[in-house]
C-alpha cells in the first residue's frame, strides 16, 4: 500500500459528534496511521477496539472536507460523443491526439489535454491508455474540473502532486471496452468527486470479464484498472460541501471487476449514490485501506456470480497483492469500515459489508496479542504522532455509529472441496465489530453479523434474520458478544444454528431489549451480566402467538409476537426484569407504549390482557433457564470459508 496522506497525516484533535441523525450531513470522524512490516507468517490476532472512546470511534480529519480547499483555477470540460471542449479562464481549446496546453499556473506548470481515439490508444504499447480524454497537471495547486455532457471513453486525470476536485454537473460517461469510466492516478493526494445538487450523473464501465489467459489481443489490456471509478489514492465522494446535500451519481459496472475502487480509502458524504455490478462483475465498493460513510443515500446492487468471487456491497481488504497492486507493504490502521450516518440499502450475492483483511492472502502476519493491545487500548495513538513509528499490526474492524442499513444477501452459502467458497454474511469484521447506534435491518443467507473478534452493541435497533446460519456470531475467545443497550431481535435458522453465537464465551447483556430465537445449539447467558436473562424453551410459547412475561403486579416486563418459525429456544432480556416470580403467557392482547414495536418485539409494553397461562418462573440469579430442551452448546465456527 502506498503512503498516502491518509496514512501520513495523523489526527491532531478529535471532534465528538453526538446524536447524528439521518439528515445531519456534518462530516464523520476518522483518524490515520502508518507503519510497515514485511514478514511471511500468516497468523493474525483478533483486535480489541471496544475500549476506545466515542471520539476515537467516530474519526475526523480536516483535510477530508472539500470546503477547506480553494481552487486556483476552474476548468470546465464539456463532452459531446467522443469529443470534448475545455475552458479555463478566457481560453477554450478542443483537444485531439496531440498534447494541448489548457492553462499555465503561477509556477509555470501546465494543464495539458489529449483526446485518444480507439486507433490512437491501440497504437500505445509501452504505456497502455484507454480511449478517451487524458488531462495531466504536474503542478501543486488545487484545480476544480467541472464535467458536463455525454462522453464515450475514459476520463483520466493525472495529477500526482496535487489534490483535485472533480465536479459532476450533469455528466454521463460510458467507457469503451478498453478502460474504466474514470481513472485518477494521484497516489498521495486526495481526489474529491463533488456531485452538484440537483444533477443526475452516470458513469458506466462497459468492460467485460475475460479470462486473463486469453487476453493477449483483448482491448481490455490497454487499461485493466480494477474499478469503473478507479483511484490510486484517497477518493472522497461528496456534495459541494461536506455538510450540504449533493446530487445523484450512478455507477454501473457491466462485468470487469469492481464499480468504485480505491487503492487507499473511500469516504462518502451527502450524495445519492447508486452502484450496480452485473453478473460477471465483482464488488460494488472496494478499498484497500478503509471506507468511511458520513451521510447520504447509498444503494448497492451486487449481482456478480463468479465462483469464489461473488459481489460484495462494501469490502475493505486492508491489503491485497493481486493485479496492479503488487505489494505486501502494510500500513497499520488499515482494513476498517466506519459508518457514521446515511441510508445504505444493499442487495448482494455475497457479503453486504465486510472488513475483509486476511493475512493469509497478503503474506503479512506475526502479530501478537501484545502488538494489537498496545495499538488500540492506548488511546493516545489517535491524537499523537507516536503511532507513525510504533504501529506494526493490522486493525481490521467495523464501527457503526448511526445510520439506516438495509442489507440483504441472496446466494446460498457453499464451501467446495477445491477451496472455493461463498459466505454471504450481512456485516462482517475480521476483527472487532461495534454498533453504537442506527437502525439495522439484515436478512441474510449466512450470518447477519459476524466478527472474528468481539461484538459489542451499545445502542441502536437491530433486526437480524439468517435463513441458513446464525443471526449474530462472534468468534472471539475472550469477550464474545456484549449487549449494553439498544433493541435487538435476532433469529437464526431452524437447523443447527442460533440467534446469538459466541462459541465458548457466554452472552453478556448489560442493558437493552433483547429477543433471540434459534435452536438448542445456543450460547448461554453470562452470570456476570448486569441485566437479567431468561432462556425459554419452545414448549412454553407458541409460534404465531403473543408471548408475555408478566410480573406479580400484572405488568408485562417482556412481550413478543413469536414468528411462525419459532425455533427451539428463546433468549430474552429487558430492563424491567429483576428477581421475583413471573408468569409466562401465550396469546392474549398486548398494548404498546409510545416506544412502539420493533419486529414483533414490544418495547416497554404498556399493558397485557392475559391469554393462556403457561407456567411460573422464579428469578433469583442473572440467568434463568426454563426449557425441556437440553442446551447442546454453540456450534463454533461453521461458516463456509471460515469466519
Amino acid at each position: 500500500m502506498k503512503k498516502s496522506l491518509f496514512n501520513a497525516l495523523l489526527l491532531a484533535g478529535i471532534l465528538i459528534l453526538s446524536g447524528c441523525a439521518e439528515e445531519d450531513l456534518s462530516p464523520a470522524q476518522h483518524g490515520n496511521s502508518d507503519g510497515s512490516v514485511t514478514t511471511t507468517d500468516t497468523s493474525v490476532s483478533a483486535v480489541s477496539v471496544s475500549s476506545l472512546s466515542n471520539a476515537a470511534q467516530t474519526w475526523y480529519l480536516e483535510n477530508d472536507l472539500v470546503e477547506n480547499y480553494t481552487a486556483a483555477q476552474t476548468v470546465y470540460i464539456s463532452f459531446s460523443g467522443t469529443s470534448a471542449s475545455i475552458t479555463a479562464g478566457n481560453e477554450t481549446v478542443t483537444p485531439d491526439s496531440n498534447d494541448i496546453t489548457v492553462w499555465t499556473d503561477s509556477s509555470s506548470k501546465t494543464i495539458n489535454a489529449t483526446l485518444l481515439s480507439e486507433e490512437d490508444a491501440a497504437m500505445s504499447e509501452t504505456d497502455p491508455e484507454a480511449p478517451g480524454l487524458i488531462v495531466e497537471y504536474k503542478g501543486t495547486q488545487i484545480i476544480n474540473y467541472v464535467l458536463s455532457g455525454n462522453f464515450s471513453g475514459t476520463f483520466k486525470l493525472k495529477n500526482k502532486k496535487a489534490d483535485a476536485i472533480v465536479t459532476l454537473n450533469g455528466v454521463s460517461i460510458t467507457s469503451t471496452q478498453s478502460g474504466p469510466a474514470m481513472h485518477f492516478t494521484a497516489e498521495e493526494k486526495r481526489t474529491f468527486i463533488c456531485v452538484n445538487a440537483g444533477t443526475s450523473n452516470t458513469l458506466t464501465d462497459s468492460r467485460c470479464y475475460t479470462d486473463p489467459a486469453s487476453e493477449t489481443t483483448s482491448a481490455a489490456l490497454y487499461n485493466s484498472k480494477k474499478g469503473s471509478v478507479y483511484a490510486k489514492g484517497p477518493l472522497i465522494l461528496t456534495g459541494e460541501t461536506s455538510s450540504s446535500t449533493g446530487g445523484t451519481l450512478t455507477v454501473i459496472n457491466t462485468g470487469y471487476k469492481h464499480a468504485v475502487y480505491s487503492a487507499d480509502y473511500i469516504r462518502i458524504s451527502g450524495i445519492t449514490l447508486n452502484v450496480s455490478t452485473e453478473e460477471n462483475s465483482r464488488d460494488c465498493i472496494r478499498a484497500l485501506c478503509a471506507v468511511i460513510i458520513d451521510s447520504g443515500k447509498i444503494t448497492l446492487n451486487g449481482n456478480g456470480t463468479i465462483e469464489d468471487d461473488e459481489s460484495a456491497g462494501i469490502r475493505v481488504d486492508g491489503e491485497d497483492a493481486d493485479d496492479d497492486e503488487q505489494t505486501v507493504s502494510y500500513a497499520a490502521g488499515t482494513g476498517f469500515i466506519i459508518i457514521n450516518g446515511g441510508t445504505i440499502t444493499g442487495t448482494t450475492t455475497a457479503k453486504g459489508i465486510t472488513a475483509h483483511w486476511k493475512s493469509a492472502e497478503t503474506a503479512i502476519g506475526t502479530f501478537t496479542d501484545d502488538d494489537t493491545t498496545s495499538l488500540l487500548q492506548n488511546e493516545s495513538i489517535f491524537t499523537a504522532d507516536s503511532l507513525l513509528s510504533s504501529a506494526e499490526s493490522p486493525i481490521p474492524f467495523v464501527i457503526i455509529n448511526s445510520g439506516i442499513l438495509n442489507i440483504t444477501t441472496t446466494l446460498e452459502p457453499y464451501e467446495n472441496n477445491d477451496g472455493t467458497s461463498c459466505s454471504p454474511e450481512g456485516i462482517e469484521s475480521k476483527g472487532d465489530l461495534i454498533i453504537n447506534g442506527g437502525t439495522l435491518e439484515l436478512n441474510c443467507t449466512d450470518d447477519c453479523i459476524n466478527a472474528g473478534g468481539a461484538i459489542t452493541i451499545n445502542d441502536g435497533y437491530i433486526y437480524a434474520y439468517s435463513s441458513d446460519n446464525d443471526a449474530v456470531d462472534s468468534n472471539d475467545s475472550i469477550n464474545g458478544i456484549t449487549i449494553n443497550g439498544g433493541v435487538i431481535v435476532a433469529s437464526g435458522t431452524a437447523n443447527a444454528e442460533c440467534a446469538l453465537d459466541a462459541d465458548n464465551c457466554k452472552i453478556k447483556i448489560n442493558g437493552g431489549w433483547v429477543c433471540g430465537i434459534g435452536t438448542e445449539n445456543y450460547t448461554a447467558g453470562s452470570s456476570s451480566s448486569q441485566q437479567y436473562i431468561m432462556e425459554i424453551g419452545s414448549s412454553y410459547y407458541s409460534a404465531g402467538s403473543n408471548f408475555a412475561v408478566v410480573n406479580s403486579s400484572g405488568t408485562p416486563v417482556f412481550a413478543y409476537k413469536v414468528p411462525s418459525s419459532g425455533g427451539k429456544i428463546m433468549i430474552l432480556s429487558s430492563p424491567d426484569i429483576s428477581t421475583g416470580t413471573y408468569t409466562l403467557y401465550t396469546g392474549g392482547t398486548v398494548t404498546e407504549s409510545d416506544s412502539g414495536i420493533f419486529h414483533n418485539l414490544y418495547i416497554e409494553p404498556a399493558s397485557y390482557s392475559p391469554g393462556t397461562k403457561i407456567t411460573e418462573v422464579s428469578v433469583s440469579s442473572k440467568v434463568t433457564t426454563k426449557s425441556t430442551t437440553t442446551n447442546q452448546g454453540s456450534m463454533g465456527d461453521h461458516t463456509p470459508g471460515g469466519r
